[in-house]
C-alpha cells in the first residue's frame, strides 16, 4: 500500500485511488472516509491486562492467544456454521481463516436439553446466579 488517505491517514494501493483524481503524485481517494464527511473517533485503549495477553506481556498470553477464537466464541450469542479449511495454515505467516461454501448462523434453543450444559445465548438467560461459572466451564484452564 503506498497511497495514503490526507483526510484521515488510511493506506491503499495506488488502483485504488478515486478515477476522478488522475495519476497525479498525490491522489486522492473516497472510499475510506467519503473525502471527509466520515469521521470515526480513535481507538480505545484497551485494559491493561487485556493489552498484556495479547502483547506477551502476560505468563498466559501463548495460551490466550492460542484458544482465542474460543473466548471469543464463549461470549457470542450464537454459532457460526461453516466449512473451514484448514490446509491453508501450514507455512509460515499469518494464520488464515478460509470458509468454503455457504456461512450461516445456528441459534439452537434458549434453553438447554435435560441434562446439558448450558452453551452459547443460553449462558445468558439461564441460570443467571452461575453465568460466569457457566461460561468458565467450557474451557480446560491451563496453568
Amino acid at each position: 500500500m503506498d497511497v495514503v488517505c490526507r483526510r484521515c491517514n488510511a493506506m491503499f494501493w495506488y488502483g485504488e485511488r478515486s478515477q476522478r483524481s488522475g495519476s497525479t503524485a498525490t491522489p486522492d481517494v473516497s472510499i475510506c472516509c467519503m473525502k471527509g464527511k466520515i469521521t470515526l473517533p480513535s481507538m480505545i485503549e484497551p485494559p491493561p491486562l487485556l493489552r498484556s495477553l495479547f502483547n506477551g506481556g502476560h505468563p498466559k498470553s501463548s495460551h490466550f492467544i492460542a484458544n482465542i477464537r474460543s473466548y471469543n466464541n464463549l461470549f457470542s450469542f450464537n454459532s457460526m456454521g461453516d466449512k473451514i479449511e484448514s490446509g491453508m495454515n501450514q507455512g509460515p505467516g499469518p494464520p488464515h481463516f478460509v470458509i468454503s461454501g455457504q456461512n450461516y448462523h445456528r441459534i439452537g434453543s434458549l434453553l438447554p436439553a435435560e441434562g446439558q450444559r448450558p452453551k452459547f445465548c443460553q449462558l445468558y438467560i439461564y441460570d443467571t446466579e452461575n453465568e460466569l461459572a457457566n461460561r468458565v466451564s467450557h474451557f480446560r484452564l491451563v496453568y
